[in-house]
């Protein structure tokens, strides 16, 4: 008679997913892996420390904003897991009065036409580099690869060329202003959420923060939210952002938003804004 392992009991089977892919199950479940096989019960002398584990199939595609940081299946757009609305960071304490560092100059977008300084998506998510989590990294914009649909936008607030870089931070929040998969609205649609903490990348240096010097020094970050689909799927999704450039003395913010719809499989809505 065959019996188990002793240092494996299956109580202390570990999923080989991203802790946080199971933290964030949403209603219904959207975070898919690239196959969705059916795992057979192995026979009572398996070693269960091997075996691994996949989520049920027929389930509604995926949703990112800022891609999760190490999860190699698809992102899934919940904050620390999906305990609740987190709001963007407070700004810093008020800088003495007088100090021409304290407030960005400006805060931009680009959501159409090429990034500025000649970066890409590549630039600022090169783990991602190749695995069809958009097109065209170079220019903001909408894509559709056929299976994802979304949008693709630089961000970058302006400092006085004199003044310290380390001073200055990243801020992202997302509204979910529409979030219905399939006829489900999802229970967190019309919250708002802090995007950069959630995604566990740090926004504070490359490849996340991508700087150089032209009219000022300039501070960017890039976002390629988007939304995986099927044949089958029918989705409203709409995102509204809040991006930030934060001094010791204030904040620059600009605002823009994401509006998807597919039907029956077929996009018939992607505008960023």
């Amino acid at each position: 008679m065959r019996v188990f392992d002793r240092g494996t009991r299956p109580s202390q089977v570990q999923s080989p997913l991203h802790p946080a892919a199971h933290s964030d199950r949403r209603v219904p479940d959207r975070d898919t892996l690239p196959s969705e096989l059916p795992v057979s019960a192995p026979d009572c002398g398996h070693d269960f420390g091997r075996l691994r584990v996949y989520p049920e199939p027929s389930r509604a595609p995926a949703t990112s904003s800022i891609p999760v940081l190490g999860e190699d299946e698809d992102k899934v757009e919940a904050p620390n897991g999906g305990t609740g609305p987190v709001l963007a960071p407070a700004p810093a304490p008020a800088a003495p009065a007088g100090d021409a560092c304290s407030t960005p100059l400006s805060m931009n977008k680009v959501t159409s036409g090429p990034f500025q300084n000649g970066l890409s998506l590549d630039d600022y998510y090169p783990d991602l580099v190749g695995r069809g989590y958009w097109s065209g990294g170079a220019t903001a914009g909408t894509f559709d690869t056929g299976s994802r649909v979304g949008g693709k936008a630089q961000l970058f607030g302006t400092i006085s060329g004199p003044c310290d870089p380390a001073r200055f931070s990243l801020a992202q929040s997302v509204t979910r202003t529409r979030d219905r998969i399939n006829g489900v609205t999802d229970p967190t649609e019309g919250q708002t959420f802090d995007d950069i903490a959630k995604s566990g990348r740090d926004a504070s240096r490359a490849p996340f923060r991508q700087d150089w010097l032209g009219g000022g020094y300039n501070i960017s970050m890039a976002d390629p939210p988007s939304i995986g689909y099927r044949p089958t799927t029918n989705a409203e999704w709409d995102r509204s952002f809040t991006t930030s450039l934060i001094g010791p003395g204030g904040r620059r913010s600009v605002n823009w938003s994401l509006s998807i719809r597919v039907v029956n499989g077929a996009v018939t809505r992607r505008a960023i804004s």
